[in-house]
């Protein structure tokens, strides 16, 4: 027996919804400045350039004179945001804890769709399923 619609679309959609945990770009900021990392505004044309040229959206390590920083590029905002290691690490704890808050909301919501299918036994018998319905 195939397992019922809705709740393998709701499955679906969670899993999809967990994946995009920590991907929104102004959530991504909110947590790099819960974090520490500072927020710089490019001034001149050469910054404005440096700033578009760099991959957007992403936190990519850049190592200079044996310190590594980790910037995020933010051109549609016209900001960069610059961290060390310990605000890096930081900046994944949230993205971790906002995950995990996510998943207990999902599962939960989850939980209370398949408890309506509770009269139906879980899809697995209730009133259409006894003996001689076949």
């Amino acid at each position: 027996m195939n397992p019922p619609l809705i709740p393998s679309l709701l499955i679906a959609t969670a899993f999809a919804l967990s994946l995009s945990a920590c991907s929104n770009i102004n959530q991504k900021e909110q947590f790099m400045s819960a974090a520490g990392f500072r927020t710089v505004i490019p001034t001149t044309p050469k910054q404005i350039a440096q700033l578009k040229s760099m991959p957007q959206g992403k936190v990519i390590p850049v190592t200079k004179k044996g310190k590594t920083a980790f910037l995020f590029a933010d051109a549609a905002h016209n900001t960069l945001m610059i961290g060390n290691q310990s605000q890096y690490s930081a900046y994944q704890q949230y993205c971790l804890h906002y995950k995990i808050v996510e998943d207990k909301e999902n599962a939960a919501a989850l939980n209370a769709d398949a408890a309506e299918w509770g009269g139906w036994d879980g899809g697995f018998g209730g009133p259409f399923m006894g003996p001689g319905f076949y």
